[in-house]
């Protein structure tokens, strides 16, 4: 724990964000697990930028977002509205589905679900809804304690040397052991913020990189040096 503590607080210290980069805070704010689902789900291999304008459509659209009303709404206008993010056709259609199955509160009883890990195969039942998925939406909208793994994560968590493979369970296993239980969303939002800003897929800035001193990938590619 005493390394995810040291972790955190260089990455607090480096990194600024606002809530506005981040989806699914901005889907959380509205109190409202459903659109949290659905904003995640809209995000599937896209940027947090064309989420949030496919998602405002959604909203200029129906107001509030509920299954009933997605139900309610024809496949192909809801593909227009999801344009933006990409993928419109097929996220269209399993929130369409998810919405079906979710009708009454469902999933507001899955979340009250206590066991971590029956809330997370419930979840991930759904069509649409993978692990990843499932974690964001359980790590805003619940008290459970989990971690959600995007490709960020993945990418630092295996150049940190924390893991050696990109396996989603053995990446979040790993987080939910170097991280106290109260840190992880701060943990995910941080990790993020970090591979956007320093460790990016191809010519990572690690010469700047806060961790780097922690990091395998660095040491091994001679840019290793002291970070404060």
């Amino acid at each position: 724990m005493k390394l995810g503590k040291e972790i955190l607080r260089r990455l607090q210290e480096t990194l600024e964000f606002r809530e506005n980069e981040f989806v699914s805070l901005v889907a959380n704010k509205s109190g409202n697990p459903f659109e949290v689902l659905v904003a995640t789900i809209i995000s599937q291999n896209t940027n947090d930028r064309n989420t949030i304008k496919a998602m405002n459509r959604l909203k200029t659209l129906l107001g509030r977002v509920d299954p009933e009303k997605i139900e309610e709404l024809p496949l192909k206008k809801l593909e227009e509205i999801l344009k933006p993010a990409g993928l419109y056709r097929q996220k269209a259609k399993v929130i369409k589905e998810a919405a079906s199955f979710l009708k009454e509160g469902k999933l507001n009883r899955i979340l009250r679900i206590e066991n971590l890990e029956e809330a997370r195969k419930e979840l991930m039942s759904l069509p649409g809804v993978g692990p990843k998925t499932a974690d964001v939406v359980l790590s805003l909208t619940s008290s459970k304690p989990t971690i959600a793994v995007d490709r960020h994560i993945a990418r630092i968590s295996l150049r940190l040397g924390l893991v050696k493979n990109d396996n989603y369970n053995d990446i979040r296993n790993a987080l939910i052991s170097l991280f106290c239980s109260e840190d992880y969303l701060k943990a995910h939002l941080l990790l993020i913020k970090l591979g956007r800003t320093y460790c990016r897929p191809k010519n990572p800035k690690c010469d700047k990189c806060p961790l780097r001193d922690l990091c395998e990938y660095a040491r091994k590619s001679g840019r290793a040096g002291k970070s404060k």
